[in-house]
């Protein structure tokens, strides 16, 4: 059986698959000491290998292999975003540079299209990507998600006092700094899926936190006709590829 992660910078997402069976997941902190605790010591013994898709730091990295290798004595191996993969071709000059984790998307999103699409992965940033219908990578954005523009508030603004709430739908102007700060943020999320909204075509395949909220918004936004479709395990779809490769 192969365990596959996909360590993002603030919490770490995996499967244990035997083939394209899911045999048990789980998604925690980092750091956190029970990120596997749904994995016992049998499942353990049964993991051949180990794909990890990051983008963390190398000091974060060596530690998620450390913390792995007290449980397993299987091999482990971290992916990073190639040239190409099969039809699909990077836009990057350099593709070392582009985030394993949007690679590993669009190699997913490519294999369930197999032709133009486009790709959200909405985590800590926001990540955009056109793939045309030969497969070529046409490039992207990236912009911070709802957690990095909160922590952006709270950290470098002085007087705009606010606590994190639930409110994650809200678009009404605000009527306290928490409010207004919350609502804002809702705001700039809908005004990302309105202008996707605008300029896309193809099909929209949508992925992480905040990949729910950006879907709502893009078929309130959007032609009916618009092919929207949520895939909360795209990256590691893409990570399952590339490893068995």
């Amino acid at each position: 059986m192969k365990l596959l992660l996909d360590a993002g910078n603030s919490r770490i997402k995996w499967q244990l698959r035997d083939g394209v069976s899911v045999v048990c997941a789980g998604v925690g902190q980092a750091e956190s000491a029970d990120l596997f605790n749904e994995l016992d010591d049998e499942l353990w013994a049964r993991v051949e290998s180990v794909a990890v898709c990051t983008v963390r730091s190398e000091i974060a990295r060596e530690a998620l292999e450390h913390a792995i290798g007290l449980y397993t004595r299987a091999p482990v191996r971290f992916f990073w975003t190639e040239p190409r993969f099969g039809d699909l071709v990077c836009a990057y000059e350099q593709p070392s540079t582009m985030g394993a984790d949007r690679w590993c998307a669009m190699i997913a999103a490519w294999h369930a299209i197999n032709s133009a699409c486009v790709v959200i992965d909405a985590g800590s940033a926001i990540t955009v990507d056109w793939i045309s219908a030969r497969g070529r990578h046409e490039g992207g954005y990236i912009l911070p998600g709802r957690n990095l523009m909160l922590d952006s508030l709270s950290q470098k603004t002085a007087r705009v006092l606010f606590q994190r709430g639930q409110d994650r739908t809200s678009l009404s102007p605000g009527r306290s700094t928490s409010e207004c700060v919350l609502h804002g943020v809702n705001w700039l999320l809908r005004a990302l899926a309105v202008e996707l909204a605008r300029d896309a075509a193809a099909p929209v395949l949508v992925t992480g936190g905040d990949g729910a909220y950006i879907k709502k918004a893009l078929e309130e936004s959007a032609d009916p006709k618009l092919d929207v479709r949520l895939c909360p395990d795209l990256v590691i779809d893409g990570l399952a590829q590339v490893a068995s490769h």
